[in-house]
C-alpha cells in the first residue's frame, strides 16, 4: 500500500475480532498479548468465511454504492491464509490491496471480463483499430487477444513478457511488475471498464485523491518508509449487551403509554433477545436508577427473562417532562456497563425518549464524549410521537448523536383516542424495540430472532382473517404464531393453520395466552418446512384491530440471510435537493451465496394523519437486482436496490421495512459446483507466478453464476427505522432522470445492422417514465463524453423506468471507429446524467461492384414502427460494400414479388374469362328461349348499374355475331365488344345498306328529349334482300336468325364510310327505322350524298 500510494498511506492499526466461540487458551490458540473480551458483534471489513461459489478463495469487494463510495465489505476464504511460502503469501497480498482500494476509495475493476456485454476482454484501440486487452496499463498488454464477439473469448496476460508494465493495481495485480494505480497521464479513458462507466473516465488516482484519507492535501507523502509495520489487536467477540434507557415522566402517564410500555419491553425481553445476552433496564427523569442490572439470558427458559421483562415500575413518576436528564440516563447506563464482569468495550443502549424539549449542547456534547469513549452504539426510540395533521417538528436534536455514535432512530406515533389508545401502537413500539435489537446481533448468528410474518387486520366487521407464511431450513425447529389483541374478546375461538403437508391444527388446547403482553400463542414445534396458511376470527371494534406475528429462531449462520439498509445511513433527507439522492438497498443471501430473482419490495410508510385524521397510504417500491449501474452496481450478488423516490407532502417521517420472499418458486441460489477441487497450489503459486484466471476477479456487470438451485420458500420483514425528510419538495421538478450506464452495441456484419441495448431511466431517478431521449454518434470519444457530435433522431419512445429498449441502427460507414452515448431528459427539462461510451465499428463487406445508395442510416426500433434516424455527415457507399449474402437477398426478394404479380395476372384473366363464358351461355340460352329473329335491347341494361354492364357487353355480342354471321365480315368472338368508333361505322354502314330513295321521309329528331338521356328501347330487325320478279333491284325482307343465311345488297356507290369528326361527343336518340320493301337502288348526287351524311350525324347517338 505504501508503494501504491507513493509514500501516502499505510495501515496503522488492526483489528483481529475472533468469534466468541474459539477457544483461546495456550493450547489451541498460541498468542502474545491476553485477548481482550468485546461484546459488540464486530462486522468486520475484512471477513474469512467459506468459500464463495463463484470466487472461492480469493478476495472480493462488494460494492453497492457509486464511485468514491466505501464498499460493504471484503470478503475471501480461509485458504488464502494457509499458504505455504512467502511467493504465495505475496501474491495473496497483492490481490487483498486491490480489493481494499476498491472497499476503502471507491474505485472498481479496470479489466474486462469474458461474455460481459458491457465490460469485455478486449476492445478495439482507437489508434490502431486492432483489439487490444480491456485494461489500464503504462504500456502494451501482451496476452492472447481475441475478438470479443467470439464465444469463450477472455484474456490473460504472459506471465513473462510483460514486466514493463507497472501498472494498474486494479487490472493486473498477480504482475508481479505491477505496484502502481493508474494516474491521469497513464489512464486509458477510452477502455470499456467498470470503472470509466461508473467514475465517468478518471483516473483511480484521481478518485483516491478525492476520498476523506486525502482530500485537502491530508497523509502528504513521505520519504522515509520507517515503521509502517501496523499494530494488531486481537479481541474475541463475546455475547451481545443491551441497555435500556427508558424516560420516566408524567407524560408517560396519557392514555395507555406506560401500560403498552411495559407489554411491549416484557415482550422484546421475554421472547425476542437472542440467547447468550446480557440485558439491563434504567429508568431516568431528573435522576436515573437501575430497576433491573445486567443479567445474563442463557436460554428462553431462563427466569432472568422474566424478572428483565417484568422490572419496570407499574406508574410512571410525576416529573414534568420539561425537566428530563438524558445525559443522567446515558452516565447511569455507563456506569452499569463498566461494573460487568465482561469488560466494557461496546455495548448498544437503546433510549426509548418522547424526543421533545430542548437538550442543551454541553449535554449533548457530554454524550457524545461518553459513546466514543466506550464505545457504545445509542439506538433511539421515539415514544410516542405526536404529529397533528402533519404539522410537528422533524427536530429533535437527536441528529448529531446518531451520527456520531453509528446508531439509529425509530419513531412510534401516537395512536390516542380520547383517554384510550390503539392496540396499533404497543405492536409499532414491539416491532421497533425488535428491530433496535437486530441492528445490534449478526443477522447471520444462530439464535436470532427472525420476523417471518407480520399482517394486520383492521376490525368492524366479524371475518375470518387469513394470510400465508413459509418456514424454511434456516429456521430453527420451533417457530411461534401470534394474535395481538386489544381485548380478549376481540379474538374468536376459531384459530385453524394448515401445515405444508395439508395437516390441520384447530385444537383450542394448543393456544396459549399471554395477558401481559396481549398475546394468544401457538408453538409449532418441529414445525414442517415449506407454506403454512391461517385463518383468525376477527372480533375486534372499527378503531381496533389484530394483529399477526410469526416468529423463529436462527439455525444456523448459513441460511438466509437479510439486511436492509439506506445510502443516507441516519443523516436527514433533503427532498429539494437531486444532488444527494438516496438509495434504498436490500442484501438477501443464503449464507455466503447470493440468492437471485427474489421479490423484494420495499414499503415507506408516512407516520402520523392526514388532514381527514386517517392515515397515509404506504408507498411500495420494488428493488432491483439488474445491474444497470445506476444505482444497482452488480448483477446476481444478491443485493437488490433502488433510488427513493420524491416524497410529496410536508416534512415528516416515514418508516422502512422491506418484505423479502421467494417470488412464488422463482427465485435460485448460486452454489458451488458438482465437484470443487482444492487449488490453492495452483492458485497462489506456479513457477513464480500466479494462475488466476479474470474469470475469478470481481466483478465485472454481472457475477457469473455457472451452477444455481431452486430457492426454497421463504418469507421475510425487516424494519430500518425512520427517515427524517428535512424539507418539502419544490415547486418545480428538478429531479432529473437517472444515468443510462448499460448501453451496448451488438453489429451484425451479414445485414449492417447495429443494435443498440439499454435498460430504461425513470422520469425522477429510476421512478416513473422519461420524456424524450437524446444520442449522439461521435468520431472520437472525448466528443462523446461532451455530448457533441453527431445527433440521432427518431429515438423510440421512453419505456417505464427497468424496460428494455432494443433499437435498431444501420450504419453505412464501414472500418471506422465511432462512438455513441445515449441520456434521457424528463419532461420539466431536467437532463440525465452522462452514461457510459458505446463504441461502434462496422466491418466492410468483401464484395467489389460499385453503385450509390443513401448516405443517411435509419433508425428502427424493434417494435411495430420505423423511425428515421439523421446524422449530420455521411458518404456515398457502393455496391463493393455490399456483400454476397446482401446481394442473394435483394435478388430472392425482387424475383419473389415477380412471381406474386404473374400469379396474380394469371388468376385475374383466368376468373374473367369463365366469367365472361358462363354470361354468354346464359344469355344465348335467353336468345334462343325468345322464339323472334328481333333482340330487344332495354335502357336499363345499359346504365351504369351493376350487373349492366356485363349484359349489354352480351347481348350486343350476340346481335353482332348474328348479324355478321350472315356478312362476309370476321365475325367477333363472344368475350368480344365494340368500341364507340367500330359500333358508329357499323351503324353507318347498316343505314347505307338499308337506306331507300333519297325522297323517303325522315325520322324526326326529338328535340325535347334531355341532353343525357339514358338509352331507348332499341329494336333492331335483321332486313334480307331478295330479287323481286319485274327485274327491279333487291327487295329488303325481315330476316329470321334461326334461318338459312340469305344474301344482302353490297353498299351503293353514294356509301360514305365514318368519319373521325364523328368521334366528337352527339346527343338525341337512335330511332329504329322499320322498312318492308325497298326501291332498286339508285345512284345519288353528291349533293344528296352530303345531306345523307349531315343526316345520319344528326341521328347517332352518343355511345
Amino acid at each position: 500500500m505504501w508503494s501504491a500510494t507513493v509514500g501516502r498511506a499505510s495501515l496503522r492499526k488492526v483489528t483481529v475480532a475472533l468469534p466468541g466461540t474459539w477457544k483461546t487458551d495456550s493450547l489451541t490458540c498460541s498468542l502474545l498479548t491476553p485477548l481482550t473480551a468485546s461484546s459488540a458483534p464486530t462486522q468486520g471489513h475484512i471477513r474469512v468465511t467459506a468459500a464463495h461459489p463463484v470466487f472461492e478463495s480469493r478476495p472480493w469487494t462488494q460494492q453497492s454504492q457509486g464511485c468514491g463510495r466505501q464498499g460493504d465489505f471484503i470478503q475471501m476464504g480461509a485458504d488464502l491464509l494457509r499458504a505455504s511460502n512467502n511467493e504465495s503469501f505475496t501474491q495473496a497480498s497483492r490481490l487483498l490491496l486491490a480489493e481494499w482500494a476498491k472497499f476503502r476509495w471507491g474505485v472498481f475493476d479496470e479489466r474486462g471480463h469474458t461474455n460481459d456485454p458491457l465490460y469485455p476482454p478486449t476492445f478495439r484501440d482507437p489508434n490502431t483499430h486492432q483489439w487490444a486487452a480491456t485494461s489500464c496499463a503504462d504500456g502494451a498488454v501482451k496476452g492472447n487477444i481475441c475478438d470479443p464477439s467470439q464465444p469463450g473469448c477472455s484474456f490473460t496476460p504472459e506471465p513473462y513478457t510483460n514486466g514493463h508494465l507497472s501498472s494498474s493495481m486494479l487490472a493486473f495485480p498477480e504482475l508481479r511488475s505491477v505496484r502502481l494505480f493508474c494516474n491521469d497521464k497513464t489512464h486509458n479513458r477510452v477502455a470499456p471498464t467498470k470503472h470509466n462507466a461508473l467514475c465517468g473516465g478518471r483516473s483511480a488516482w484521481e478518485i483516491i485523491h478525492q476520498t476523506t484519507d486525502f482530500v485537502g492535501g491530508r497523509n502528504r507523502a513521505r520519504n522515509g518508509s520507517k515503521r509502517l509495520d501496523p499494530i494488531i489487536r486481537y479481541v474475541q467477540q463475546s455475547s451481545p449487551r443491551y441497555v435500556f434507557v427508558i424516560e420516566d415522566t408524567a407524560i408517560m402517564n396519557l392514555q395507555r403509554r406506560w401500560e403498552f410500555l411495559r407489554k411491549a419491553m416484557r415482550r422484546v425481553v421475554v421472547y425476542d433477545v437472542p440467547d447468550h445476552s446480557h440485558v439491563g433496564v434504567i429508568t431516568f427523569n431528573t435522576v436515573a436508577q437501575t430497576v433491573a442490572p445486567i443479567s445474563y439470558i442463557e436460554s428462553e427458559d431462563s427466569d432472568f427473562r422474566q424478572r428483565v421483562g417484568s422490572s419496570l415500575p407499574r406508574n410512571p413518576s410525576a416529573v414534568p417532562e420539561s425537566q428530563k436528564c438524558l445525559l443522567c440516563g446515558l452516565q447511569e447506563a455507563e456506569r452499569l456497563v463498566s461494573a460487568d464482569s465482561k469488560g466494557s468495550d461496546g455495548a448498544t443502549i437503546i433510549f426509548i425518549t418522547t424526543g421533545s424539549g430542548h437538550i442543551p449542547q454541553r449535554q449533548m456534547d457530554e454524550i457524545i464524549r461518553i459513546s466514543q469513549h466506550r464505545n457504545l452504539k445509542i439506538e433511539v426510540v421515539l415514544y410516542p410521537l405526536s404529529e397533528w395533521r402533519g404539522s410537528a417538528e422533524t427536530s429533535h436534536g437527536l441528529e448529531t448523536l446518531m451520527e456520531a455514535t453509528r446508531g439509529s432512530l425509530f419513531t412510534v406515533m401516537d395512536e390516542g383516542v380520547g383517554n384510550d389508545s390503539k392496540v396499533k401502537m404497543m405492536v409499532a413500539l414491539m416491532d421497533t424495540l425488535l428491530a433496535a435489537v437486530q441492528h445490534n446481533t449478526s443477522p447471520s448468528a444462530p439464535g436470532t430472532t427472525v420476523l417471518v410474518h407480520n399482517a394486520a387486520y383492521p376490525g368492524g366487521i366479524s371475518s375470518m382473517s387469513a394470510g400465508t407464511f413459509a418456514l424454511d431450513d434456516s429456521l430453527g425447529p420451533n417457530a411461534r404464531f401470534s394474535v395481538y389483541y386489544y381485548d380478549l374478546n376481540h379474538v374468536g375461538n376459531a384459530i385453524q393453520l394448515t401445515a405444508p403437508s395439508g395437516q390441520k391444527i384447530t385444537s383450542v388446547n394448543v393456544q396459549e395466552e399471554d395477558g401481559d403482553v396481549n398475546m394468544i400463542f401457538i408453538n409449532l414445534e418441529k414445525a414442517e418446512r415449506g407454506l403454512w396458511t391461517y385463518s383468525v376470527e376477527n372480533r375486534a371494534d372499527s378503531h381496533q384491530g389484530l394483529y399477526v406475528q410469526i416468529t423463529a429462531k436462527r439455525n444456523s449462520s448459513s441460511g438466509l440471510v437479510v439486511r436492509l439498509w439506506t445510502s443516507a445511513g441516519s443523516r436527514p433527507i433533503n427532498s429539494s435537493d437531486p444532488s444527494s439522492p438516496v438509495v434504498v438497498y436490500v442484501e438477501v443471501k443464503a449464507g455466503v451465496a447470493p440468492i437471485m430473482d427474489a421479490k423484494v419490495v420495499a414499503k415507506l410508510q408516512r407516520l402520523g394523519t392526514n388532514n381527514t385524521g386517517s392515515n397515509y397510504e404506504p408507498y411500495n417500491l420494488d428493488l432491483w437486482d439488474n445491474g444497470i449501474g445506476d444505482p444497482d452496481i452488480t448483477k446476481g450478488d444478491g443485493i437488490y436496490s433502488r433510488y427513493l423516490p420524491p416524497l410529496a407532502g410536508k416534512p415528516g417521517r416515514y418508516l422502512l421495512s422491506a418484505n423479502v420472499d421467494y417470488n412464488s418458486g422463482m427465485a435460485v441460489v448460486a452454489k458451488d459446483p458438482p465437484s470443487r477441487h482444492h487449488r490453492l497450489k495452483s492458485h497462489y503459486y506456479q513457477q513464480g507466478h500466479d494462475s488466476w484466471s479474470s474469470d475469478q476477479s470481481c466483478c465485472g456487470s454481472s457475477l457469473p453464476h455457472v451452477h444455481s438451485r431452486r430457492a426454497s420458500p421463504f418469507f421475510r420483514q425487516v424494519t430500518l427505522g425512520v427517515l427524517e425528510v428535512m424539507s418539502p419538495l419544490p415547486f418545480m421538478d428538478v429531479t432529473p432522470p437517472s444515468r443510462i450506464l448499460d448501453l451496448r452495441v451488438d453489429v451484425n456484419d451479414t445485414i449492417h445492422q447495429i443494435t443498440l441495448r439499454w435498460t430504461a431511466p425513470g422520469d425522477d431517478w429510476d421512478v416513473g417514465k422519461a420524456y424524450k431521449y437524446e444520442a449522439v454518434v461521435a468520431p472520437l470519444w472525448k466528443e462523446a463524453r461532451a455530448f457533441q457530435g453527431d445527433r440521432l433522431t427518431g429515438l423510440p419512445q421512453p419505456l417505464s423506468a427497468g424496460a428494455l429498449h432494443t433499437t435498431n441502427l444501420h450504419f453505412p460507414r464501414y472500418e471506422e471507429l465511432w462512438y455513441v452515448s445515449v441520456r434521457a431528459v424528463d419532461e420539466a427539462g431536467n437532463v440525465g446524467g452522462l452514461g457510459n461510451i458505446a463504441a461502434l465499428w462496422v466491418p466492410r463487406p468483401p464484395t467489389t461492384y460499385e453503385i450509390t445508395t443513401r448516405t443517411q442510416p435509419a433508425l428502427t426500433t424493434s417494435g411495430n414502427y420505423t423511425m428515421p434516424s439523421e446524422l449530420g455527415s455521411g458518404r456515398a457507399v457502393g455496391l463493393s460494400e455490399l456483400q454476397l449474402d446482401d446481394v442473394a437477398v435483394i435478388l430472392g426478394s425482387v424475383g419473389g414479388f415477380l412471381l406474386v404479380v404473374a400469379a396474380l395476372v394469371t388468376y385475374c384473366y383466368w376468373h374473367t374469362n369463365r366469367r365472361r363464358k358462363q354470361q354468354y351461355e346464359k344469355d344465348v340460352e335467353k336468345v334462343a328461349a325468345s322464339g323472334g329473329s328481333s333482340v330487344m335491347v332495354k335502357s336499363g341494361s345499359l346504365s351504369g348499374e351493376e350487373g349492366g354492364g356485363g349484359s349489354h357487353e352480351s347481348l350486343d355480342s350476340i346481335a353482332k355475331d348474328t348479324q355478321e354471321s350472315v356478312r362476309d365480315v370476321r365475325p367477333l368472338s363472344p368475350v368480344q365488344s365494340w368500341g364507340a368508333t367500330t359500333l358508329l361505322q357499323e351503324h353507318e354502314r347498316r343505314l347505307s345498306v338499308h337506306s331507300s330513295a333519297p325522297e323517303d321521309p325522315l325520322p324526326a329528331y326529338q328535340g325535347d328529349a334531355p341532353l343525357h338521356a339514358p338509352y331507348p328501347d332499341v329494336t333492331v330487325t335483321d332486313n334480307r334482300p331478295v330479287s323481286s320478279t319485274g327485274g327491279q333491284g333487291p327487295v329488303f325482307i325481315h330476316c329470321v336468325h334461326d334461318e338459312g343465311p340469305c344474301h344482302c345488297a353490297a353498299p351503293g356507290p353514294d356509301y360514305t364510310s365514318y368519319a373521325a369528326a364523328w368521334d366528337d361527343p352527339l346527343t338525341g336518340h337512335l330511332l329504329s327505322r322499320t322498312r318492308t320493301s325497298a326501291p332498286p337502288i339508285q345512284p345519288i348526287p353528291q349533293q344528296a350524298h352530303q345531306q345523307q351524311a349531315d343526316r345520319k350525324r344528326r341521328t347517332v347517338t352518343q355511345v
